[in-house]
């Protein structure tokens, strides 16, 4: 019987189409192909290292950002440590949760840097909902590895199998399910609930 779920941040709670969108305006102002941008800021080695807290966010910017600020407009420093500066909340995903709120226990478990925990710090009606808070610079473990849901399954109290899993990553979905978490990989909050009708037959 699940009793909580397990959310992902960004992509889940957060919109990301604005940033995706100045992503690909970068690559095309450096003439890079679509996806290259996000995938050197967000995706690589450097990122991952960074979203374990094994380099400093300064160190992860000087690494992937630094030598391009000279050929791109000011606002790409606003990535700097701030991956989520220009997503939105995604104000259903947030209703969806208050509800579930009343019956399930809900945590967070994020790939992040540490910022991500002043950024919950000035959005209470959000963090509030959470009863468990895990970020991955700040445990030192990231999705895929099963370590961080183990370790939020853990602060609840609970095994894994009462966990439910929603994350837009399909690798974080595959990861948590071959560890006998039960997951839904995040397209919309439309699509998220009727998911969940399945999953927690409500």
């Amino acid at each position: 019987m699940i009793e909580a779920i397990v959310f992902d941040f960004g992509g889940v709670f957060t919109r990301n189409e604005r940033s995706q969108a100045r992503l690909r305006e970068f690559d095309a102002l450096l003439g890079w192909p679509p996806g290259t941008m996000q995938q050197r800021l967000f995706a690589g080695e450097a990122w991952e290292l960074a979203s374990i807290g094994a380099i400093s966010p300064e160190e992860h910017w000087a690494r992937v950002g630094r030598e391009l600020e000279s050929r791109l407009p000011p606002d790409f420093r606003h990535f700097r440590g701030n991956p989520f500066h220009l997503e939105e909340i995604n104000d259903q995903v947030v209703a969806l949760a208050q509800r579930l709120r009343r019956r399930y226990r809900l945590a967070l478990c994020s790939n992040a840097l540490a910022s991500l925990a002043d950024l919950l710090e000035a959005m209470p009606q959000i963090k509030a909902l959470f009863e468990v808070i895990v970020i991955s610079a700040l445990v030192g473990l990231r999705k895929p590895d099963p370590r961080i849901l183990e370790l939020t399954a853990e602060l609840l109290g609970l095994p894994l199998g009462a966990c439910l899993l929603v994350d837009d990553r399909e690798r974080n979905v595959r990861a948590a399910e071959a560890a006998g978490m039960p997951a839904v990989l995040f397209q919309s909050a439309t699509q998220l609930e009727a998911a969940l009708r399945i999953h927690l037959q409500l």
